[in-house]
């Protein structure tokens, strides 16, 4: 159902960037970034629409654009996630991200899930992604449910909670992918 709404919101005139975010202030919001020079009440108006039709909770819909001169964001294509253990006895993960031609690393316990954690959103903000990001906690799928980790990230800027479940075949990887799954539709 979110995908459907993104991709209706995405082909709305001068949407360049859609964000989905709840935190436990405010509530749910949607986030559009449209090109300079279009009209947000319009856009509102449009995207509000589209929200009523697909959702049942209250969501408000966001519309700003870019000061003149900035670039919109733009997303650069897929985050590719590669864990490596160095050659250090395998007391430390090197967790790489890539995106494109560009390429950004960062190390972590490899033990320690919450680092790894810390370390992708190091990584992220390597690529130049805007990663505002603070783990509060990683916490393990009860075995009836799965196996997997649930990642829960705060936004520093706002407060904002943003959660992520992943596996992986170990649980570095999947505290790497779980955290990657809470930004994946800010970065």
């Amino acid at each position: 159902m979110m995908d459907a709404l993104e991709l209706e919101l995405r082909q709305l005139p001068g949407v360049v960037f859609v964000s989905f975010s709840e935190d436990e202030v405010t509530g749910s919001y949607i986030e559009l970034v449209v090109a300079p020079g279009t009209d947000q009440a319009k856009v509102r108006e449009d995207a509000t629409r589209c929200v009523t039709s697909h959702m049942e909770r209250s969501t408000e819909v966001r519309v700003w654009s870019p000061p003149p001169g900035e670039p919109p964001p733009q997303r650069g294509g897929r985050v590719r996630l590669a864990l490596l253990l160095p050659s250090d006895g395998g007391a430390s993960i090197e967790v790489q991200l890539t995106r494109g031609p560009q390429q950004s690393t960062s190390r972590a316990l490899a033990g320690d899930t919450e680092a790894i954690g810390r370390a992708v959103i190091e990584a992220l903000r390597g690529l130049g992604a805007s990663a505002p990001y603070e783990m509060v906690g990683l916490h393990a799928l009860p075995s009836d449910w799965g196996a997997g980790l649930l990642a829960v990230l705060r936004d520093t800027s706002t407060g904002e909670l943003r959660r992520g479940v992943a596996s992986g075949l170990a649980p570095a990887d999947a505290a790497a992918r779980a955290v990657l799954d809470a930004v994946n539709r800010s970065i």
